[in-house]
């Protein structure tokens, strides 16, 4: 977002294609990004209490993250293998078998809500970096969440 000022239209527009890449660089949830053919919507990172009693892994916390997918490719398109999750660390967190988690694709032209988690020990600042699995060349989406 540009500010008020005096300054010439040529300045404005100049500014603002500054600020939207410093903007862009890192998404935040509700926003809606293209990576190839496949569109990505994060809805939500909450906590929850869900725990699964056939996992191994016993995290302090555990992360569920929703988004939605539309799939504009020309194939089936896998979804729920297509988020890593970085945390306050920097360091990668292995996925959390919930109990409503979307390991699935979706079919041509159509979408869908996903659902999966992951655990962590530590809370604070995540990045999110959604890529399709059948994307070779694209550019992960990254959003920015705090989980407190």
């Amino acid at each position: 977002m540009v500010a008020c000022d005096s300054s010439t239209s040529d300045d404005k527009a100049e500014k603002s294609s500054v600020s939207s890449k410093k903007e862009t660089e890192f998404y935040k949830i509700g926003d809606t990004v293209k990576v190839d053919k496949v569109t990505y919507t994060l809805k939500s990172v909450k906590l929850t209490k869900e725990r699964n009693q056939f996992e191994d892994s016993n995290p302090k916390y555990v992360l569920k993250v929703t988004y939605h997918v539309k799939n504009e490719t020309s194939d089936d398109l896998a979804v729920g293998t297509d988020l890593n999750v970085y945390g306050p660390s920097n360091s990668k967190l292995k996925t959390y078998p919930l109990n409503d988690q979307t390991i699935d694709s979706i079919t041509a032209g159509k979408e869908a809500d996903v659902v999966t988690g992951f655990g962590t020990n530590k809370l604070g600042k995540f990045e999110l970096h959604f890529e399709p699995l059948a994307s070779l060349n694209a550019k992960a989406a990254k959003f920015k969440v705090n989980v407190k």
